[in-house]
């Protein structure tokens, strides 16, 4: 007789790999709150496994299952949770898609672990269990010891691995991985399809091997994939600032050359003036009053890195009818970070400020640059105009920041202002709240000195 408990417990067993289909998304990828994602999960399998259980004991014959009416009620069950899974997530379908499918691969190694742990346990009852019912506590037991086992693993893999791979797939290597899971999926399928598992050692073992094959196959392959999109973004943006360090050492090598010119113009001035040339100096003050309101405009802070940095970029705001209000105070006139490294964190954030600010109204555009130091710290605020979402929602972090510069490509520009914060013993805040848009960098100015 089909014991409806049995059932139950097994397919109660869902609930963990529901709960793991979660985990490779951050919580601003999900249309609503997580706990109550993972509340909703549950019920809704609640309420379903209790309707198949009696379903399944209602329409057994003579003790033995319905297979077709179990399989299919299963099938309905389970497009039903994929579809309300599915419409929680503010993802491309692919990336659904995947995760989808690797959840049931798992599904199905859990499966076939389950079976061949009671294929152990039972000895020669196995077939007379596994046939009589699909709920025998054997089997039901060897299902929870199976997911004991491998659900920490998973999510480690998902959480930690899945999620910081995603976002940086591209569509076409997104595509790539789904081909590879269901040709990997699809010959799971078929060498555990009505094994001997009786048969021992030989197929438990070859399943055992199978699955454990699968396992490691995933980890390398996404972990593959990650690394080398995160190689080829590191050389783009490091191609990005070797152009941007480029075009700052020549605006530098220019003050320079201008103010070593100021000498020569003070000379000049100070000829004329003995020689009571009044008019003529008048005239020469005039041709050069361009050359002076430049040298003005360049000095910031004293600190001839950021100055230009600055110059560069502000200089760009001023040409775009962008106001800017700079407020910059070193003291000593240095920064104490390195001249590339602050290059980069002080490109990096005006860019998308500009970026950010070019589509806006010109009543609508505010820029604002603060750089002052607070003890041993530096303390760099960006603040920039920037429009609202179209979905309406505000974030925090670099991993949310939606980039212009690709597809798919989130926060690359930020992200290296961050490793920049973290190697100066500091940090990085990002945020993007009422429509605007702000940066807090903190470095730590001793660092060069050990002290950091």
């Amino acid at each position: 007789m089909i014991k409806p408990v049995f059932l139950l417990m097994r397919w109660l067993q869902t609930i963990p790999i529901a709960l793991l289909m979660f985990a490779p998304f951050s919580d601003l990828e999900l249309r609503r709150e997580r706990r109550r994602c993972h509340l909703l999960s549950v019920a809704y399998l609640l309420v379903g496994c209790v309707a198949l259980a009696l379903l399944s004991a209602a329409v057994s014959m003579g003790g033995q299952r319905n297979i077709a009416v179990r399989d299919m009620s299963l099938a309905v069950m389970l497009v039903v949770y994929l579809s309300g899974w599915a419409s929680t997530l503010r993802v491309p379908t692919v990336r659904k898609l995947l995760v989808g499918g690797m959840m049931l691969h798992y599904a199905a190694m859990l499966n076939a672990m389950s079976n061949v742990f009671a294929a152990f346990a039972l000895g020669e009852d196995y077939v007379a269990n596994t046939n009589a019912d699909s709920g025998s506590l054997m089997l039901c037991l060897c299902l929870l010891v199976s997911t004991i086992l491998t659900w920490p693993l998973v999510w480690y893999f998902l959480r930690h691995v899945l999620r910081e791979s995603l976002p940086v797939l591209e569509e076409r290597e997104a595509k790539r991985g789904l081909i590879y899971l269901c040709v990997m999926f699809v010959l799971f399928c078929l060498a555990t399809y009505a094994p001997r598992y009786e048969s021992k050692p030989e197929t438990p073992l070859l399943i055992a091997a199978l699955v454990v094959t699968n396992m490691v196959a995933y980890f390398i392959f996404f972990r593959e994939i990650a690394t080398v999109r995160k190689q080829a973004e590191t050389a783009r943006e490091l191609a990005v600032w070797q152009t941007q360090y480029q075009q700052l050492s020549q605006r530098m090598e220019e003050t320079r050359r201008l103010r070593h010119d100021m000498r020569h113009h003070l000379n000049t001035l100070g000829a004329l003036n003995a020689q009571g040339r009044q008019e003529e100096i008048g005239d020469y003050l005039k041709q050069y009053g361009t050359v002076y309101d430049r040298l003005e405009e360049q000095r910031f802070s004293g600190d001839p890195v950021v100055d230009s940095v600055l110059e560069y970029y502000l200089a760009q705001a001023g040409e775009e009818g962008i106001p800017v209000k700079c407020q910059v105070s070193l003291e000593g006139g240095g920064s104490g970070v390195d001249a590339m490294d602050m290059t980069v964190l002080l490109g990096n954030c005006l860019e998308n400020a500009l970026e950010a600010l070019r589509p806006l109204p010109a009543g609508a555009r505010q820029l604002s640059v603060e750089i002052a130091p607070m003890g041993v710290m530096l303390l760099v605020r960006i603040v920039n105009t920037c429009g609202n979402l179209e979905d309406g929602r505000d974030f925090a972090g670099w991993e949310a920041f939606p980039s212009c510069k690709g597809k798919g490509r989130k926060g690359v520009g930020l992200r290296s202002v961050a490793a920049i914060a973290e190697k100066y013993g500091g940090s990085a805040q990002f945020q993007r709240k009422n429509g605007e848009f702000t940066a807090r960098i903190s470095l730590c100015m001793c660092w060069h000195d050990g002290l950091g």
